[in-house]
């Protein structure tokens, strides 16, 4: 039995010889085989198969070496480890911007793609993200800017003009500043009764779902201290769906409803769910 003083020579072992325990999974071996396999030594396999005998990640049966369950758990387990590193490695650029105690996990990572701002197409972010409004059906999202005019220009169309609906968190001085500059937008999304505003103190990132006709995107939008956009996560797993869902209903929950803002003389339909 494996003690909890032997985990770190297992994780040693398998960040050694991971190949050894793959093949052991795939199939039963002899040694003879495996040291084929692998294309190592035989002293090599010796040691190997005896580490993870003494670590009850395998066993031997009639001359045969075989994985136990726990060399396929603890398999899984590095497997795993190994490709939430390797993610985290891809975006560490773009999560360093992030505050440390942002609620951003590995659903958001697994999958996702990044696209960043940097020379010659420094607005690609922003285009990637109208580009999903310009066929989205559906929008849920958190804001702290303005990025692209366009942007709220496709939004407005998306519920005007193709019976769209979105509902927005904006941070208070975002919120200020689309009652000045984006007064005529809003009053007519809120006219169709599919759209709905909502203000909150802050947020620590930029979040919008967006729904089109054959896919739903989770976005997160990535700037640094001074404002300036970095970059832009974007992922359309069903996990990474899920917990910017999560995420967006959480912050929704906690903001102030200002969609009455953007009325004029109480003529506008009724309004649906947000």
């Amino acid at each position: 039995m494996v003690s909890d003083g032997d985990a770190g020579d297992v994780r040693h072992l398998l960040s050694q010889r991971a190949d050894a325990l793959t093949a052991l999974i795939d199939g039963e071996y002899d040694k003879a085989t495996l040291t084929e396999e692998l294309d190592v030594s035989r002293s090599t396999v010796d040691r190997t198969v005896r580490r993870l005998e003494a670590n009850g990640l395998a066993r031997r049966t009639g001359g045969r070496i075989e994985a136990t369950l726990a060399g396929r758990l603890a398999y899984d387990s590095y497997r795993r480890y190994c490709k939430e590193t390797a993610d985290v490695c891809r975006f560490s650029d773009l999560l360093r911007e992030l505050p440390p105690d942002a609620d951003i996990g590995h659903d958001l990572l697994d999958g996702a793609t990044a696209f960043r701002s940097e020379p010659p197409a420094t607005g690609r972010p922003s285009n990637e993200v109208t580009g999903l409004f310009e066929v989205g059906t559906r929008l849920r999202g958190c804001a702290s800017v303005v990025n692209d005019a366009a942007a709220v220009d496709e939004l407005r169309r998306m519920v005007t003009e193709r019976g769209g609906s979105g509902a927005v968190v904006y941070t208070a001085p975002l919120a200020e500043h689309v009652r000045d500059e984006y007064f005529r937008h809003h009053h007519e999304m809120v006219a169709t009764g599919r759209y709905h505003a909502y203000e909150i103190d802050e947020i620590p990132y930029e979040l919008f779902i967006v729904d089109t006709d054959d896919r739903t995107c989770v976005v997160v939008m990535v700037y640094d201290d001074s404002g300036t956009m970095q970059g832009a996560i974007i992922n359309d797993t069903d996990a990474a769906v899920a917990w910017g869902e999560d995420v967006f209903e959480r912050y929704r929950g906690e903001a102030t409803e200002f969609t009455d803002d953007f009325r004029i003389g109480g003529v506008d339909a009724e309004t649906d769910d947000g």
